[in-house]
């Protein structure tokens, strides 16, 4: 399990289902970058419609090029003010604006599964980051 989430969090005028397509696009970009298997291996999402939010679950380089893809996705497609990302650290449970988005802020779909997470251990799947 990794320690690092990514945690947007959508305006209620964003619709969730082309928030997921925009992902979907971000993941190919990445594939093309770095493989099918490795992008597959490397992450984990989620979107939670209660909350109207998507966590991605991943802590290493594949992830972190493919969450840049996708912020800069949402931008293009919504705006800059339809979306806050918060990068939470599960080591001290902190979390912090994602550079250069510059709005702080405290899932489910995705998916359909975790890649065999443990119950109450997974983030991915929304437990332990209130997705």
């Amino acid at each position: 399990m990794s320690k690092t989430v990514y945690r947007y969090q959508f305006e209620d005028e964003v619709p969730l289902d082309q928030a997921e397509a925009t992902l979907i696009m971000a993941i190919i970009a990445a594939e093309a970058l770095h493989g099918q298997a490795e992008v597959r291996l490397s992450m984990r999402y989620l979107f939670g419609d209660e909350k109207h939010a998507c966590v991605i679950d991943g802590d290493n380089e594949v992830t972190r090029q493919l969450v840049l893809i996708f912020t800069q996705f949402l931008i293009h497609e919504f705006g800059e003010d339809a979306f806050q990302v918060t990068l939470i650290s599960k080591d001290d449970r902190a979390e912090r604006p994602v550079p250069g988005n510059g709005k702080p802020t405290s899932g489910g779909r995705g998916n359909g599964r975790c890649n065999g997470c443990d119950a109450g251990a997974c983030a991915a799947c929304g437990k332990g980051v209130e997705a």
